[in-house]
């Protein structure tokens, strides 16, 4: 089962709120009515039943819902330990997903290398076993299938020049001075994964939290429902934030930029470039292309050890989906996709059923920090307006075909509330 975005929200048309607080000052916020959770389609589904279904989530992130969702049933699995080299498909699936997603953001500022960098995508998919767009590289404790060696091969040959057009990229986004400055100090929280060596990795295994690139706390999967409160659950816009700090200051934003700011990246090209961007403005789009860079560096060390590991005889075929157990209990499944952390939280029952669900998308978590940008642009009453809103929209990227339409295409129209009455302008 799937949603389409156009049953639900015009793809190219989004709508601003404005609305006095209780000093009558005027606070905006982006309207994600038209989005509506998607949590209870889960269930009362099997685990298995409710892996296909991830698949088809979201047309635009399939695959970072594909691995929260399973990274979530991994934990509920009582099969075996994740191997090495499912661990290092599953991380290339999702590196192929991220360059393709930034990619398209680099067609318009430099079309060669966005195209580049959009093929070699496609060749990373392949090669870990999702040639179409919605994925079903991975199952329950491992890959549905090992990689082609031969397509691994084709994608080694490829990374030299896709790194080229990366750094290119950076340079191109870093020398680019934005024509509308939305990037005020952000008070809040940047939330991002890392890994076991406390290094950025947006496919690592625990929970970053730092203000001001100093860290906060750090958890584990198993903690988050513990760390993150919804302050409207349910809703559209749940308003989560950082259970310790308390709905005011506990805030929070992810994405590229919270990516990017919790810690120095374990890449030579990416990590240079990053402490650039921490001195310079520290804006989304650039971002992007830093994380892109970084991502083909990893990958070029990933690939050839997954050849390594997948010489003749070195590994057994990979078991049946159908021979996956669960067992009864409560586990949360995160990935750093390119709009930031998704998670994943399933109640299992003693069947593998699942009896609760709760999907928390970066759209959703960026709502606060959008909403945020967009007051202080409504503030403006020159011509400016419209491209700053316009801008802002794209630094928080909500999971929308308009974060990515070109300038002054949005499509967007401001309402403002005023004791209960609509006035459009």
């Amino acid at each position: 089962m799937k949603i389409n975005l156009d049953e639900i929200i015009d793809p190219l048309e989004g709508r601003v709120v404005v609305s006095p607080d209780s000093q009558g000052q005027a606070q905006a916020r982006f309207d994600l009515q038209g989005l509506p959770r998607i949590d209870g389609m889960l269930v009362g589904k099997s685990a298995l039943e409710a892996l296909k279904m991830t698949e088809h989530l979201c047309g635009i992130c399939p695959v970072a819902h594909h691995l929260a969702g399973i990274r979530a049933l991994d934990m509920l699995n009582d099969s075996a330990q994740l191997s090495r080299a499912a661990e290092l498909t599953r991380r290339l699936l999702h590196y192929g997903s991220v360059v393709e997603t930034h990619s398209l953001r680099f067609l318009r500022q430099d079309r060669d290398s966005g195209i580049t960098l959009k093929k070699i995508s496609k060749k990373m998919l392949i090669a870990a076993g999702s040639p179409g767009h919605f994925p079903t590289t991975a199952v329950p404790g491992g890959v549905r299938n090992w990689p082609n060696i031969e397509d691994l091969k084709t994608l080694q040959k490829d990374l030299s020049g896709a790194l080229t057009s990366a750094e290119k990229l950076c340079e191109l986004a870093l020398n680019i001075q934005p024509k509308t400055a939305v990037f005020s100090q952000f008070a809040g929280i940047d939330l991002a994964l890392i890994n076991e060596d406390g290094d950025p990795d947006i496919f690592g295994n625990r929970v970053r939290a730092a203000r001001a690139g100093s860290t906060w706390k750090e958890f584990d999967f198993s903690q988050w429902n513990q760390q993150i409160t919804e302050d409207n659950p349910g809703a559209p816009a749940p308003r989560p934030y950082l259970t310790g700090l308390g709905a005011k200051e506990g805030g929070y934003r992810v994405g590229p930029v919270a990516q990017l700011s919790v810690g120095l990246l374990p890449s030579e090209l990416a990590s240079a470039a990053q402490v650039r961007w921490l001195a310079a403005s520290r804006d989304a789009a650039s971002a992007r292309a830093i994380i892109t860079l970084h991502v083909l560096e990893r990958t070029v060390a990933l690939v050839s050890e997954l050849i390594d590991l997948l010489a003749p005889g070195q590994l057994e075929d990979c078991p049946p989906v159908e021979q996956a157990r669960f067992k009864e209990g409560v586990a949360t499944g995160l990935v750093d996709g390119p709009r930031g952390l998704l998670a994943h939280t399933y109640r299992t029952d003693s069947q593998g059923v699942i009896s609760a669900a709760t999907i928390l998308t970066p759209t959703a978590q960026n709502e606060p920090w959008l909403a945020d940008l967009l007051t202080q642009a409504i503030s403006r009453k020159d011509a400016s307006r419209q491209a700053v809103l316009e801008q802002s929209i794209r630094e928080a990227d909500p999971c929308l075909p308009l974060s990515s339409a070109p300038e002054g295409q949005m499509g967007l129209t401001v309402d403002t509330l005023q004791n209960l009455s609509l006035i459009h302008i």
